[in-house]
């Protein structure tokens, strides 16, 4: 039987996962790194499995991404690109994955939220987090780690970050929390070059922001591996 680091790259990853961008892939120093904390087996094989959960959820986010956009351009190249309606199959086919990928960026820093929460170390108020905005909201009234502390101050200062999407700390609701309790997925059709009059696909995440479909998933996508990575980084020993 192969080690949890060998599992995590081989099953729960694939050959060509996440766009095949990373050579460090999410999870697999802190999962290998488990067996040198002291924290007995059970706590041990508790958080392997939140370790393989989160990941398997980061690599459907991915794949979510990546199918959302192969759905809208085969609706596009059947439609008239000056005045697209998105309806009926196209449109369920299109806002499944959609929502399968804010949902999915968000489940997966919740789940790994249960694992950061109780590796983060002293002086950070280490306990058990179920909710990765609990999680960041602990981490801004603690100011630990410093160097995390400040990355998330950055991304809330940020209007237009990918953590607006998934998760509004400050107020009102975030886009994710929108889809789970309020509406359908936001996505509309823009003139983005006047001088073709040609339409394409937006997501409207407020009224002052208003990417482009493959602007909005690039940037989700990637701000959620690179914190993800970012949150392992500060759990590991030191020289690790």
């Amino acid at each position: 039987m192969g080690s949890a680091t060998d599992y995590l790259t081989f099953c729960v990853y694939f050959d060509g996962a996440l766009g095949n961008r990373y050579t460090l892939l999410p999870g697999t120093r802190l999962v290998s790194a488990l067996e040198s904390l002291a924290l007995g087996p059970e706590k041990i094989r508790r958080m392997t499995s939140k370790i393989e959960q989160s990941c398997r959820k980061t690599a459907l986010m991915w794949r979510a991404g990546d199918l959302a956009q192969t759905a809208e351009r085969e609706f596009y190249c059947t439609t008239l690109s000056d005045a697209p309606a998105l309806f009926g199959e196209d449109a369920v086919n299109v806002h499944y994955h959609l929502e399968a990928f804010v949902l999915l960026a968000r489940s997966a820093l919740d789940i790994g939220a249960g694992v950061f929460g109780e590796l983060l170390p002293d002086p950070f108020p280490r306990k058990r987090y179920d909710s990765f905005n609990d999680l960041l909201k602990a981490i801004v009234k603690s100011a630990n780690p410093p160097a995390l502390a400040a990355g998330v101050q950055s991304w809330r200062d940020d209007k237009h970050s990918w953590l607006s999407i998934i998760a509004d700390i400050e107020k009102g609701r975030s886009l994710r929390d929108k889809l789970a309790h309020q509406m359908g997925f936001p996505l509309a059709y823009a003139e983005l070059n006047p001088i073709s009059e040609r339409e394409s696909a937006v997501v409207i995440v407020s009224d002052n922001y208003q990417p482009p479909l493959p602007e909005f998933i690039e940037r989700l996508r990637t701000g959620v591996v690179s914190c993800y990575l970012d949150f392992e980084a500060a759990c590991l020993p030191s020289g690790t």
